[in-house]
């Protein structure tokens, strides 16, 4: 029997659930302590208890009563939260706060708290209101949340609305059952002899198969020529996609998954490793193929035959050791994870329980077309 957690999407909720049950129902070492000396309390009375253990009369009494309360439940002497009930509210004058506001709002966008607080003192001193300290500046815009935000202005003088768009995030239960189910894509930017090149990156999680092209413009056209040359070449229909939060998977990019009802997953900003499988390609196409043909990067066309060439050799020949050493294709045939009708031209399979070939000739014309395209 399968059981499941109801609340699983709500984040924070098993912590709490955990709490709650610790301090409900387990036994803590203190319990136990507290009910020994109740006992002796009972046995010997208030006076040995008080020499032996150090224990008060009413707290002695405030612990028999909870213990009673609770039907005689050894838990309910589990020590409580010690956090103050009443906590002390912050008292802003509302002269201050709106001196404040002022400044960061009006006067200098966002003005850094020392530099408040210098024509704050002055405001104060001139309307004989309390000096604040640049600290408690600090706290004060913080706790009230007094930022700037920018906005686009028309050439007509008009503000532009921002229209923010709601970014789908990968959940954590996730899991890549079948190719295609999710890939990673990234880019490797290149610095050499005073010019920028561009290498898009991809890989599918399931089964490792990848696919990299070079571009000179780093935008999104590049990114949805890219996909576009990527659907050609991967032997399955792609159902998902991650990325980062990169200016290239914008735009045209994202409309181009968009209309092909692709799932467009973004990264966490600063989360690299949440992107682990396409961050490690990038490690590999760099060392066995990138730092050896850096000289070819000037011209992204001669570089880009080359590397498609490595990437064949990559897909078909080279081992992985998540896949148990051997390679993409090999595993999606042994694994019958591809349906042969799609690959009717690039492979044969032998009698059952000898070993599948792969034939490459045509994979490599396909993927000549690609550049070309």
């Amino acid at each position: 029997m399968q059981i499941g957690f109801k609340y699983h999407k709500c984040a924070g909720f098993g912590r709490l659930y955990d709490y709650a049950y610790k301090y409900t129902h387990m036994i803590t070492k203190q319990a136990q302590e507290r009910l020994k000396i109740i006992n002796y309390w009972q046995k010997h009375g208030l006076e040995a208890t008080t020499d032996a253990f150090g224990a008060k009369r009413s707290t002695l009494y405030g612990w028999w009563k909870t213990y009673k309360d609770s039907g005689y439940k050894v838990e309910s002497l589990n020590p409580g939260k010690q956090a103050r009930k009443n906590v002390n509210k912050r008292k802003i004058h509302s002269k201050i706060l709106a001196e404040i506001k002022r400044l960061r709002l009006e006067v200098c966008p966002n003005m850094g708290k020392a530099k408040v607080k210098k024509d704050l003192d002055k405001y104060c001193k001139k309307h004989k209101l309390p000096i604040y300290s640049e600290s408690k500046v600090g706290r004060i815009i913080k706790e009230k949340k007094i930022y700037h935000h920018r906005r686009k202005v028309s050439h007509f003088g008009k503000v532009k609305q921002a229209n923010k768009r709601d970014k789908k995030r990968k959940p954590r239960e996730f899991t890549a059952n079948n190719p295609g189910d999710l890939l990673e894509i990234d880019t490797i930017v290149k610095f050499i002899w005073g010019i920028k090149r561009y290498i898009i990156t991809a890989v599918d999680i399931k089964t490792r198969y990848a696919f990299a092209y070079a571009y000179e413009r780093h935008d999104s056209h590049s990114a949805r020529d890219f996909f576009q040359k990527l659907e050609e070449v991967f032997p399955y229909k792609i159902k998902a996609v991650q990325t980062d939060n990169g200016s290239e998977f914008h735009k045209y990019f994202r409309d181009y998954l968009q209309n092909s009802n692709i799932i467009h997953y973004w990264n966490y900003p600063g989360r690299p490793y949440r992107q682990g499988h396409v961050e490690k390609y990038n490690r590999t196409i760099q060392e066995e193929f990138v730092d050896w043909n850096e000289i070819l990067l000037e011209d992204v066309n001669q570089f880009n035959r080359k590397l498609i060439n490595w990437l064949l050799w990559y897909n078909t020949e080279r081992y992985h050791w998540s896949l148990n050493l051997t390679s993409p294709v090999n595993y999606l045939i042994e694994n019958n994870l591809l349906s042969e009708m799609r690959w009717t031209n690039t492979m044969i399979a032998r009698a059952k329980g000898q070993k599948t070939e792969v034939r490459v000739n045509q994979v490599n014309r396909q993927l000549e077309l690609v550049v070309n395209l």
